[in-house]
């Protein structure tokens, strides 16, 4: 017999740990060693000490367990443990999430529970989303509280994703409660279908009841974390968690695959395609689930993962004369993180899926200064099967007074660019499955024609015309959209009626046009932006 891996579960109830032993059976080991081909280590040209392109990972956080009204833990009456924290939850608690992204240029992925959401009566039709069941009562908490905090979140989609995390967090049955809403970890077996199915239903539900339908233009959330990892993985199978969320439009997900070892999913540093759904394994470094003001404990060198676990607690102070300390905290953590040669800070939950898909599918090697080939062939169908690929990031570092002077991907323009940190950060197109040549040269003339990326956008193709600029882009939100280098346009115009070009603004110094965007859709409105001279 194999030696039994002893496995903590992290930022489960106090009342519910211990250490949970598994034996990894031969075909776990098979697993193992396939997925060390399925998943290569990304290949980075260039010293990330020197000159030279790098290519990054990205670095994103999820943020767990939003929604709740209220914080106090239900969990030793057989209720939902919710956030752990004796607190009535307000505008001011999401704002602080706001404050944050804004700060560092992160649209941070925020994943809702939304059981005391509920204004119309609605939960006690599905029996399994809370412990009273049938006899569920939210009136307590229905009250202009809930609007202003919905009505908040729609208004901030720039820095704050509304993503799915589910309806109550634990599944009841007759008031029983097991762990958790999207599989039973208890007794290692999925939920019927149609229960899950239900959730998602339950979840639509209480969405419309803020004005989130289709009929609206707003789409089901794209993002997902299963409620303490509990996830049905299975890939070929009739049906699988992935399965009832990608037919629901849920397209990325993050979890701990060490919770459901006996469905033989992607381990550490793993991650991979569930009928529709790219799931990539997170750890947690260190924060506990209910902590106040509590940043990571381990150090950035020891996170193994691209994305790493928090909980709305964790960026929460516990009064509001102590909240902009414990966000600059956060802000110190992350542009710590910005600064190292090997990793970036993804502008949204899309880059960094793609930037993750990149660097486990695509080789970039340097064979000369400037020339760089980017071999993107092995990347799989799935990520275009399902619309999963968004822009490739690279760096060049740069010494004080340089810039990238120009670059191009064959004869495309690169769409956006950044420097921060004392680096060049190119936004480059998303890719097909070929090997392209990026050249670039860097100096002390800044880059021109292209899209300062100082928001969460995406910008995916720029386009130059002989009297037109065009912009493909995806808009979360309001924001501004900074385009350098080109003269003053006579008319900004926008292909999508529902992104809107609220005004423009030109600077002739810097030869940039300043141009607010509105988008509808808080998952994302994309279209063309036109500028005319």
């Amino acid at each position: 017999m194999m030696n039994p891996v002893v496995e903590n579960r992290q930022n489960e109830p106090v009342g519910w740990r211990g250490n949970m032993i598994r034996f990894r059976s031969a075909q776990t080991w098979v697993a193992m060693c396939f997925l060390c081909v399925l998943f290569p280590v990304a290949s980075r040209a260039g010293d990330p000490t020197g000159s030279g392109i790098i290519f990054p990972r990205a670095f994103f956080i999820a943020v767990d367990d939003m929604g709740w009204n209220q914080g106090s833990s239900l969990g030793d009456t057989g209720g939902p443990w919710r956030a752990g924290v004796r607190r009535e939850f307000d505008v001011r608690d999401y704002q602080a999430v706001v404050d944050l992204g804004r700060a560092v240029g992160m649209r941070l992925q925020g994943v809702f529970l939304l059981a005391e959401m509920d204004r119309e009566g609605i939960v006690g039709q599905y029996a399994t989303a809370t412990q009273a069941g049938a006899a569920f009562d939210n009136s307590a908490n229905v009250d202009d509280t809930q609007l202003k905090v919905m009505q908040y979140v729609q208004e901030n989609a720039a820095y704050l994703e509304f993503g799915l995390h589910g309806t109550g967090h634990e599944h009841w049955e007759n008031g029983i409660r097991t762990r958790a809403e999207w599989y039973d970890l208890e007794n290692d077996k999925p939920w019927p279908e149609q229960d899950s199915r239900g959730h998602v239903e339950l979840f639509k539900r209480i969405m419309a009841q803020y004005g989130l339908t289709p009929a609206n233009g707003q789409s089901f959330p794209e993002s997902y974390v299963p409620c303490a990892y509990g996830y049905y993985w299975n890939p070929t199978g009739d049906f699988s968690t992935g399965k009832i969320l990608a037919q629901n439009g849920v397209k990325y997900g993050n979890t701990n695959f060490r919770y459901i070892t006996e469905l033989n999913p992607p381990l550490e540093l793993g991650g991979g395609f569930d009928q529709g759904l790219l799931m990539i394994q997170r750890n947690n470094y260190g924060n506990e689930w209910f902590d106040l003001s509590a940043l990571p404990t381990a150090p950035i060198d020891s996170f193994k993962t691209d994305i790493i676990e928090t909980h709305w607690p964790n960026l929460l102070a516990q009064d509001d004369f102590l909240q902009e300390g414990v966000t600059q905290e956060w802000v110190t953590l992350l542009r710590e993180i910005q600064a190292r040669p090997d990793r970036y800070l993804a502008k949204n939950t899309e880059q960094f899926s793609s930037q993750w898909l990149y660097t486990h599918f695509t080789t970039v090697t340097e064979p000369e200064p400037g020339r760089v080939i980017i071999d993107n062939s092995a990347m799989p169908n799935e990520a275009y099967e399902h619309e999963l690929l968004g822009n490739l990031v690279l760096a060049v570092p740069l010494k004080e007074g340089e810039h990238i002077a120009e670059a191009r991907l064959g004869e495309v323009l690169v769409p956006a660019y950044l420097e921060a940190a004392g680096f060049g950060y190119l936004y480059l197109p998303p890719l097909e499955d070929k090997t392209y040549e990026l050249n670039y040269s860097v100096g002390r003339k800044a880059l021109t024609e292209h899209v300062e990326h100082t928001g969460t956008y995406n910008v995916y193709a720029l386009k130059k015309l002989k009297k037109r600029l065009e912009i493909d882009l995806e808009m979360y939100g309001t924001q501004v959209v900074p385009v350098v280098g080109v003269k003053k346009p006579r008319d900004v115009a926008s292909s999508n009626e529902h992104l809107k070009v609220l005004s423009y603004d030109y600077d002739r110094k810097t030869k940039t046009v300043k141009i607010e965007i509105q988008g509808r859709d808080i998952q994302g409105e994309r279209g063309r932006i036109s500028l005319s001279f």
